[in-house]
C-alpha cells in the first residue's frame, strides 16, 4: 500500500449492505493500527464509512501524537483505501 513502509493487505466484503474488512500486515505495529481502523469501520454501511470523522476518532484516542510522521501517513493511506472501497460499492 502506498504511504506505508510496511506491507498491508485489505480485503472487504459486502454483507447485506454492510462492509466487513479483513486486513493484515508484515509489521506488528501496523497490525495494531489496522485493528484500530477496523474497529471504526467494520459493520458500517458505505455511507456511514464515508461520513465517519476518522480524524476525530484518532484525536479521541490520542493516537496520532504517538506515531511518527511516516506511520501517520501510512495510517491515513489505510483509511483512504477503505474509504475508496466503500465509495466503489
Amino acid at each position: 500500500m502506498r504511504g506505508c513502509q510496511s506491507q498491508v493487505w485489505i480485503d472487504g466484503n459486502n454483507l447485506d449492505g454492510h462492509l466487513w474488512f479483513d486486513a493484515d500486515s508484515d509489521a506488528f505495529i501496523v497490525k495494531g493500527l489496522l485493528g484500530v481502523v477496523l474497529a471504526a469501520y467494520n459493520g458500517k454501511t458505505p455511507q456511514q464509512i464515508m461520513n465517519f470523522d476518522i480524524e476525530d476518532y484518532f484525536a479521541q484516542l490520542g493516537l496520532i501524537k504517538h506515531l511518527s510522521p511516516t506511520r501517520g501517513n501510512g495510517l491515513r493511506a489505510m483509511v483512504k483505501r477503505i474509504q475508496a472501497m466503500a465509495a466503489s460499492v
